[in-house]
C-alpha cells in the first residue's frame, strides 16, 4: 500500500491550538465541498473522541451530521470512504490517514509545531486560512547524493514489509551507514518527507527515518549480514547525481 499523496486533493489550515475557530471553518467548509466533488463519506478524525467535547462548536457540530463519521487513533470506525478532517492528528497517525486507500481528500488541522511538517513538504497542500508555509522547508532538501542513494534503495526493498524485513533492514542500514561515512548528513525528517512524497508506505517511512536519526547521530545500528553494496558505490552515487568525485 503506497501513500498516494499526490492522487487526491489536500489542504491544510491555520493552527488549530491558536487560531481553532478560523481554523475550524475552513477546513470543515473545504472537506464540504470536496465531499460534493468526490462523493462518498466525510471522516472526522480526532485523537480522542472525547476531544470533541472541549473544541470549538465547530467540530463538535460536524461530529452530529448524520452521515459523518467519527474516526480516533483506535479506530476509523465504519467508514467506507471520502474526504477527511484529520484535526489535530500526530505525525505518526497522518501518515497513515493519508496512507489510507479509501481517502478521496484530506484537510488536516494543525495543533503542535512541526507535527505536520513532513507531511506538508511531501503533499504540497492548498492553504487555508492564512496558513504559513512550513518555517525553514528549504532545510528540508537533501543533498543530491542521498536523493540518488535513497532511489537506489527504494528500487531494492520490498515496500510491503514496511522495512522490517531483514535484508530491507540490512539494505537499509548499508545504504545510510554508507553516506554518513561519506561525510553526508542525513536528518530524519528530510529522509522522512522524502520517503513520503516517493511512495513509501507509512510505517516503512517511519522506520527509514528511525534509522536515518540514529546513524545521523553518529549511534551504533546493527546490520546482519554483509553489506551488499560494491565498495566504490558511493562513487557511482556521486556520478549519478553530477557530482564530481
Amino acid at each position: 500500500m503506497n501513500l498516494r499523496l499526490h492522487d487526491y486533493p489536500s489542504a491544510v489550515t491555520c493552527s488549530g491550538s491558536k487560531y481553532p475557530e478560523r481554523a475550524q471553518v475552513a477546513g470543515i467548509r473545504w472537506v464540504v465541498e470536496q465531499l460534493d466533488a468526490v462523493g462518498g463519506q466525510i471522516l472526522l478524525y480526532v485523537p480522542k473522541k472525547s476531544d470533541i467535547e472541549r473544541a470549538d462548536h465547530h467540530i463538535e457540530k460536524l461530529s452530529k451530521v448524520p452521515g459523518v463519521v467519527v474516526g480516533s487513533w483506535q479506530s476509523m470506525g465504519a467508514w467506507s470512504g471520502g474526504p477527511v478532517l484529520a484535526a489535530w492528528p500526530s505525525r505518526k497517525k497522518l501518515a497513515e490517514i493519508a496512507d489510507d486507500p479509501r481517502v478521496r481528500a484530506l484537510c488536516v488541522i494543525p495543533w503542535a509545531d512541526g507535527e505536520t511538517d513532513a507531511w506538508q513538504i511531501a503533499a504540497d497542500p492548498e492553504r487555508l486560512s492564512g496558513a504559513e508555509p512550513v518555517p525553514n522547508a528549504d532545510d528540508a532538501a537533501l543533498d543530491p547524493v542521498v536523493k540518488v542513494a535513497l532511489e537506489h534503495l527504494s528500487a531494492m526493498v520490498n515496500h510491503a514489509n514496511q522495512l522490517a524485513g531483514a535484508l530491507d533492514h540490512r539494505d537499509a542500514v548499508a545504504v545510510l551507514r554508507i553516506l554518513h561515512k561519506g561525510g553526508y548528513r542525513l536528518p530524519r525528517e528530510a529522509v522522512y518527507a522524502w520517503a513520503l512524497a516517493n511512495d513509501w508506505p507509512a510505517r516503512g517511512a517511519e522506520r527509514l527515518r528511525e534509522l536515518a536519526g540514529k546513524i545521523d547521530d553518529g549511534r551504533t545500528v546493527q546490520m546482519k549480514g554483509p553489506s551488499p553494496f560494491r565498495p566504490d558505490v558511493l562513487s557511482s552515487w556521486r556520478a549519478e547525481a553530477g557530482e564530481d568525485n
